[in-house]
């Protein structure tokens, strides 16, 4: 009678289905470590003292319109923080990528209760009429407290290169068929509710609100110190 072999190494199949479940609930157990970590950074800024972030500029009065119809101005931001980047409906490049961490970004700020939103900037105003951005803000997930504005392109222009300090231009005609009409920064700003900008991040990083959180808890409690006095 033909003995059995012996037993080949490894895990048994009951053993790798165990060590399965062990590896996938360590994965969770990590992320939800990450993400409870990104969450203290953010309340310990605003229990235990802050760090004044620099001011690296300053914003002119502007008016556009956003996707609702109405217009929109720096005016109506006055005393609000807001995130803020520029981007078109039509880009096959960054935007959808870029839009999609400012969507994260402004559900992750919508417990403050309006205190802080988030602004995308159409660079090209001839196709993202409000209709058109409606639509997009569908598509993508846009909330409420997500603008996305519109407006001439002079204007556009102006806010982008004097305001924010970021670059924007028209593609030359033989590369837009590949890139879209516009050529545009993907960094994302923070502007205080005096319409200074107090930071930048990189909207295409995968980690954009890890950045920009503790830097808006430290904002955060700056306005609230400067309230008490």
């Amino acid at each position: 009678m033909t003995q059995p072999g012996p037993v080949p190494p490894g895990p048994r199949p009951a053993n790798r289905r165990l060590t399965a479940i062990v590896w996938t609930l360590l994965s969770l157990g990590i992320f939800a470590v990450m993400l409870g970590g990104m969450r203290e950074m953010w309340l310990a800024s605003e229990r235990h003292g802050f760090r004044q972030l620099p001011v690296l500029g300053q914003l002119s009065e502007f008016r556009l319109q956003e996707r609702d119809g109405q217009p929109r101005s720096l005016a109506d931001l006055k005393g609000e923080i807001w995130f803020a980047g520029f981007f078109f409906t039509d880009c096959r490049g960054p935007c959808p990528t870029l839009i999609s961490q400012m969507v994260e970004l402004s559900r992750a700020v919508a417990r403050t209760k309006g205190q802080v939103r988030v602004v995308g900037i159409s660079v090209d105003p001839e196709t993202d009429t409000p209709v058109r951005l409606r639509e997009y803000a569908k598509r993508m997930g846009v909330g409420e407290n997500f603008w996305l504005l519109t407006g001439p392109l002079p204007e556009v222009f102006r806010i982008a290169r004097e305001g924010f300090k970021l670059a924007v231009e028209e593609n030359p005609p033989g590369a837009v068929a590949q890139s879209g009409k516009m050529l545009h920064s993907t960094k994302v700003a923070l502007v205080d509710g005096q319409g200074r900008i107090r930071g930048y991040y990189d909207g295409m990083g995968g980690d954009l609100l890890a950045r920009a959180l503790p830097d808006l808890g430290d904002l955060m409690r700056e306005v609230g110190e400067g309230n008490r006095r």
